[in-house]
């Protein structure tokens, strides 16, 4: 209740509040004759706490009596407030009980009138029997089924593991016969690869069995001498030069480290002058560097050595990498002469077709100092290697020596080793008797220096060529496949001049300017 207490006494026209700090002045009416007592609201800016009970704030602190009234009031009040709540709870949970109590009541009055009787006892009759008798039967046929479906499953799962084993049997067996021919072809395989050694060995063996001394004309007694002179030299290089370039360990450093250099140049040489004068210039540089004459001598020893190795490794299987070599070898030589010897002796060495020379066996003189003279090498598996093979390697160095001969005037510098040597190849072979490797050789010389030679010697040319093609072709004997396919190709190509009036030119023998 937002209402203050005011009591009013007779006298003034208006109400005096007490306490004038904590209560505002309330005016009252301003009758002059009315006295009276009432509870006045309150203004609403200033209402009560609804949870502030009544007080005697507002009565005037000497009036003691009207203090004890009010707290006499409160009391009674509070105490009206907690019996009827009270109360009201009790009325509740009464109304909500008593239909749960009239119905448990109802439900015991009714369970109390029930009665329950015991059931009659069963008299067994032929229905009975009969209905035992169909239970049994139906059960009899229930557990045969149940036999036959375990039955049935028993056989399927055999006849299931049946199949796959049938599988696994014929996967094995299939298998099997694939390791078998596996087996087989690598049997064959190796047994093929055998018999081509065997073969190969064979050929071998009949050529160092044919090879003996032969009575050859002058030339060839000439170059048999020419031949002995370079292996004297390479005698006295490695007794002579090599142990002093070991014995010294600056010399020896020195030599290791230059080899390198002239071995990646030669290896990187290609179709192009700029290049090929990079190159020779490099070695040169090289070779000017020595400190000593036998420095320079091993180093061109050196330098000899990477041509004819790339000759052997490039040129075999294309002739037109002879070139670059041929060019690069006459810059050297036009400066440093005595690399021509050098260059012969490691021809010499490798292939004495060079001289030319056809190796025979001497009296006392064991295979293998034979075939390391010829020029033969042995496989990693210690045999001696194919004809086809050592032909090929024969006719690389050969298209070196042919390159050379035939190269013209660099610089304004003549050749070194020039067209003459490449004459005296020629009439030397054609005086010699061949062998199964020759066709292979003059091809491969007249492929590379014969349209140099041509057109240097002309109808002396046209006559040598004439004699090969009507008595030394067919002066070559044997059947080996070697020889077969050296004489057909070597008359196709003398065909192709007859017809033409001029020798096909090697792919690569004009050299690129850049």
């Amino acid at each position: 209740m937002r209402y203050g207490l005011f009591l009013l006494d007779e006298g003034p026209k208006s109400a005096v509040l007490p306490d004038r700090k904590q209560h505002r002045q309330r005016t009252t009416p301003t009758t002059p004759t009315t006295t009276w007592r009432k509870y006045a609201r309150r203004s609403l800016g200033t209402p009560f706490p609804a949870s502030t009970p009544v007080t005697a704030r507002a009565v005037d602190d000497q009036g003691d009596r009207y203090r004890e009234l009010v707290q006499k009031a409160q009391v009674r009040l509070s105490g009206v407030a907690k019996d009827k709540t009270q109360h009201t709870r009790v009325s509740a949970c009464q109304a909500y009980a008593h239909p749960i109590q009239r119905e448990l009541e109802e439900t015991r009055l009714f369970l109390s009138k029930l009665s329950v009787d015991k059931p009659a006892p069963l008299i067994k009759s032929d229905v009975d029997e009969n209905v035992a008798d169909t239970l049994a039967k139906v059960e009899q046929m229930r557990h045969d089924f149940e036999n036959q479906r375990e039955q049935k499953k028993k056989a399927d799962e055999a006849e299931k593991a049946e199949a796959v084993k049938k599988v696994e049997d014929a996967k094995q067996a299939e298998e099997t016969k694939k390791a078998e021919a596996t087996k087989k072809a690598a049997e064959e395989a190796k047994q093929a690869e055998e018999a081509e050694k065997a073969k190969q060995a064979e050929e071998a063996k009949q050529a160092i069995e044919q090879s003996k001394p032969i009575e050859t004309p002058t030339t060839s007694e000439q170059a048999v001498l020419l031949a002995k002179r370079y292996r004297d030299m390479y005698s006295e290089l490695m007794n002579d030069l090599a142990p002093k370039i070991r014995a010294d360990p600056q010399k020896r450093a020195h030599c290791f480290k230059q080899r390198g250099l002239v071995t990646r140049g030669v290896g990187q040489l290609k179709d192009s002058w700029e290049f090929i004068g990079r190159t020779a210039d490099s070695i040169k540089s090289i070779l000017s560097a020595s400190a000593s004459a036998d420095v320079q001598d091993w180093m061109l020893n050196l330098v000899a050595k990477s041509l004819v190795k790339q000759a052997e490794r490039e040129v075999s299987v294309a002739p037109h990498a002879a070139y670059p070599l041929a060019a690069t070898a006459v810059l050297v030589m036009q400066a440093y002469p005595k690399l021509s010897d050098m260059l012969m002796i490691r021809l010499v060495k490798k292939c004495p077709f060079v001289v030319p020379q056809y190796m025979a066996k001497q009296p006392g003189q064991n295979t293998d100092d034979f075939i390391k003279a010829a020029g033969y090498r042995r496989n990693d598996d210690g045999d001696i290697e194919s004809e086809g093979i050592y032909a090929e390697r024969m006719t690389g160095m050969l298209a070196l020596f042919a390159a050379i001969v035939q190269m013209p005037d660099i610089g304004g510098q003549p050749n070194p080793f020039p067209v003459h040597h490449g004459w005296t190849w020629l009439a030397r072979i054609i005086n010699m008797p061949p062998r199964a490797i020759s066709p292979l050789l003059v091809q491969t010389f007249l492929s590379v220096a014969g349209p140099t030679m041509l057109g240097v010697y002309g109808r002396q040319m046209d006559k040598l060529i004439s004699v090969l093609a009507t008595t030394w072709i067919a002066s070559v004997a044997g059947s080996s496949p070697l020889a077969v396919a050296g004489k057909s190709n070597l008359t196709t190509f003398i065909n192709e001049y007859r017809s033409s009036g001029s020798i096909r030119e090697c792919k690569g023998r004009v050299i690129k300017t850049r």
